[in-house]
Order: structure tokens, then sequence, then C-alpha cells
């Protein structure tokens, strides 16, 4: 099967997550080609072209012109009218070179994140006469589509829809799209073989490609606060890392404000190795998450015999299963009682890592995500041949 990956080639989960499944598709006797082009974002992965990998199909489009971004969000912002016809003629050409790139694909799959790779390109993309089965990944919903949810009916022009959080699912097929298009696969995560390290120490929280209450970041400064105070021992360090860049001022004002500055290390972008490396030497997980998405770190956990003290939102049991330690996640009482009860327990800790570690060896891997996402190529293919034969 010959598929088209279409999606950010930079170095961001989402370059991680289509370089890791291209790779085990292609183990599977795939051909799979990624085509991509810079998205607009603007933020300074994508400024240095820092890519994910050499193997890909690359090409530029200028998305500046005067003083704005064409790509650029939020989507009230004002000169937005002004920009719009430009903003239109910059995806028709990204368009036009992506159906020019995937002629004899028989598949052609969009990974859709935000700007240049956000909903108008996906639903410019199924409103296109294609020959090949159409499959749209939606990592995440933009600002367009959120304020007006009567465009994601443009979904059901596809032949499949792949999203990774039960939640998800729900939301779209409740604003109309067709439930047998959705279908729920998880992010994968490394595997590497384990050696335990000698001790652990430290709580990780995963930001993302932005910080913002929605994660509950707040919520867990005040709970770690509330555990210095209370300590009977040294409270272990709190270690933040993501894409975010450098933390936002307010978070930063949040943790001076209650005397963390000391205590709160603020790691930013890390590399894969990196990441498995810090969730080995640490104690525990806190993914307070009310919004987004945290299926990648809590993979990276399970795969590192981390415990994850969470919410059971934004696609974490579907990741875990239920061997969560459950918060609501807008009590920080709540969640400094935990983490009290899950640092004094290095026995409880060890146990609950082992069954985490069983837990990715059997559902995570980017094999099993591989054969998962081949399994809907081969029902979209058969739907795509239905519809040419209508």
């Amino acid at each position: 099967m010959k598929i088209a990956m279409i999606g950010c080639p930079f170095r961001t989960t989402y370059g991680y997550y289509i370089e890791s499944l291209k790779q085990n598709l292609e183990s599977s006797d795939s051909q799979v080609s990624w085509i991509a082009s810079n998205c607009g974002s603007g933020d300074p992965i994508e400024i240095a072209r820092d890519f994910q990998t050499k193997d890909l199909v690359y090409f530029e489009v200028p998305n500046d012109i005067g003083p704005f971004n064409l790509l650029g969000y939020p989507a009230h912002q004002p000169q937005r009218a002004l920009k719009t016809p430009f903003r239109s003629a910059s995806f028709d050409f990204r368009l036009a070179r992506y159906a020019k790139l995937t002629t004899d694909s028989d598949v052609v799959h969009l990974q859709q994140t935000l700007a240049a790779y956000g909903s108008n390109s996906a639903f410019r993309l199924l409103k296109k006469g294609l020959g090949a089965a159409r499959v749209i990944t939606v990592h995440e919903l933009d600002p367009e589509q959120t304020a007006s949810p009567e465009l994601n009916h443009s979904y059901n022009l596809s032949d499949a829809v792949i999203v990774h959080d039960v939640l998800m699912k729900e939301k779209l097929v409740s604003q109309g799209v067709l439930a047998d298009l959705v279908h729920v696969v998880c992010w994968g995560t490394d595997l590497a073989d384990f050696d335990e390290p000698v001790a652990r120490k430290g709580i990780v929280f995963y930001g993302g490609h932005t910080l913002n209450k929605g994660k509950g970041l707040d919520v867990l400064l005040h709970a770690y606060k509330m555990l210095k105070e209370n300590a009977k021992v040294s409270t272990p360090p709190l270690r933040i890392h993501g894409h975010f860049g450098a933390p936002t001022s307010e978070f930063l004002t949040l943790a001076s404000q209650l005397g963390l500055e000391g205590d709160v290390e603020w790691l930013g972008d890390l590399s894969n190795e990196k990441i498995v490396a810090l969730y080995r030497q640490s104690q525990v997980c806190v993914l307070p998450y009310t919004g987004s998405f945290a299926g990648l770190p809590a993979g990276f956990a399970a795969a590192n015999r981390l415990p994850v003290i969470a919410t059971q939102l934004a696609g974490i049991p579907g990741h875990i299963g239920e061997l969560g330690i459950w918060i609501n996640g807008r009590d920080p009482e709540e969640l400094a009682a935990r983490l009290q009860q899950v640092l004094s327990d290095e026995p409880m800790r060890a146990d609950l890592g082992v069954r985490l570690r069983t837990h990715a060896l059997q559902n995570l891997s980017w094999k099993t995500i591989a054969d998962n996402t081949s399994d809907i190529y081969r029902l979209a293919s058969e739907r795509a041949s239905l519809r040419h034969a209508c």
C-alpha cells in the first residue's frame, strides 16, 4: 500500500508521532512518503527549520505579507479580514502541491494540527476529487472550527477520521460527524529496554506546546506549596518540560508568589532520549489536565514505570487504562494529599510502575499503533472504492 503522509515536518511532538508511525508502517511493507511545507506557526522550531528527519518531501510557502503572518492565530485578531484572501491563496497553493505529490497514492493521510495543518487544510483536502482514500488524524481542534463547530460536518467527506481520545470522538459525533467514520487510536511510545536506576527523585509535569490553565499547572503549583509546607522530609523538585519555550510570566509570577523559585526546574524542550531519562529518574508524573491532550506524557510514564496522578480526561485513561491515581484536577488540597500518599509509599510506586510498564508493552508500542492504523487504511480504502463506484 502506498501512503502519502501530510503533516508538520519539524521536531515537535507531532513530528515525533509522524516519524514513529511512518517507520513502523514501513516495517510492515507499506510505502510511506512524508510530504510537508512550513506550517506558519512562527514558533522557534519552525523559524530554525529544525526538521524531525531528512526523509521527507518538503517545499516552502511564503507566510508573511506586510506586518502579519498569513496563518497566524488567534482567529479573532483585527487584521484577519485583510489577510483572508492571502490566506486562501496560501492554502490553495499548498493543496495543489499536495495533490500533485500524491497522485499515485492509495491513501492520503493528513495529520491535522494547527496553522497550515489545521482544519482549513483538512476540509479543503476532503473537498478535492482525490482518487486515493482520505484519512484525517485530528490531533487537536483549531480556533476556527471551535468557534464554528458546524464546519466539522466536512469530516463526513473523509474515508476515516482518527482521534486519540474517546471524548474527542464523542465531541465530533455530537457535532454531526458520522460515528462509523471516527476511530480511536492511542499515541504510541518508546519502549526501550529497562534498567531500574539506583534511585528516583522528583515530580514531573508536561506542559506541551503551550502552558495554560487547562493543563492544571496553577493547581499543581498550589498543591506543591502545600506539600512543601506539610512535608516531614525534604520535598522532591518539580520538573516541568515541553515545547512551550520559555515559561510564561503568569506561571513564573505564581511560582514566585508561592515561594517556589528554588524548587521548580523549567526544563523546556527535551529530546525523547532525555524525556525517557527524566521519567526513569522521577517518582511521579502529575497531569491535572482538564483540557488539551496528555496521551504522550501518560504513555512515556507508563513505558518507564512512572506512576501517574491525573484526571480521567485528556485521553489519559485511554493510554494507561485503570492504572491512574485519579483526581478531579481542580482541587489543590486533593492533589497535595495524593502526592503525599504516592511519595511516601515506595512499594506502591514500584508495584504500580511494573503494571504500567506491562500495559505499555501490550498496548502502546509503535508497532501496535501502526497495525491499528493499517487496519483503518484498509477500511478507508474499501469506503473510497464504494464512493468512486457511486
